[in-house]
C-alpha cells in the first residue's frame, strides 16, 4: 500500500511542472477525472487535496505516450525511475498506468495484458 507521502510528493511535483492547469481544471473535473481519481483512491492510493491537477495530467501524458508508440510497461517503467525517489512503488506506476488507459483512452492499443484491462 502507498504512503500519503509519496503520492503526495508525486503530485505536488507534478503539479509543479503544470502550473496552467492550476486548481481551476480540477474545480471543472470531467467525469473521466472523477473516475481516474476515484479509481486510485480504490487500490489505496493517496495525496495531498489540491494536487489532483498534477495525476490527472499524468493520465494524459498515460494516453499521449501510448500514441507515440510507447508501451504500457514503458510509461510505467518512466513513471517510476521519475518518481521512485519520491516513494512511487512500481506496482503504483503500473496502477496509475492501467488506470488512465482504461478511462482516458481505452482505444489505445495496448500489448502488456498485465497493465492494461
Amino acid at each position: 500500500m502507498t504512503t500519503h507521502r509519496s503520492l503526495a510528493t508525486f503530485a505536488t511535483l507534478a503539479t509543479a511542472g503544470i502550473a496552467l492547469i492550476g486548481s481551476a481544471g480540477v474545480a471543472n473535473a470531467s467525469p473521466q477525472d472523477d473516475a481516474y481519481l476515484a479509481a486510485l483512491r480504490g487500490v489505496g492510493l493517496s495525496w495531498t487535496p489540491g494536487t489532483q491537477a498534477g495525476l490527472i495530467q499524468e493520465a494524459h501524458d498515460v494516453c499521449y505516450n501510448l500514441t507515440w508508440g510507447w508501451t504500457p510497461q514503458r510509461i510505467a517503467n518512466d513513471l517510476e525511475a521519475r518518481l521512485g525517489a519520491q516513494g512511487v512503488t512500481a506496482a503504483e506506476a503500473a496502477t496509475m498506468v492501467n488506470s488512465a488507459h482504461r478511462i482516458y483512452c481505452p482505444g489505445n492499443v495496448c500489448d502488456a495484458p498485465t497493465l492494461c484491462t
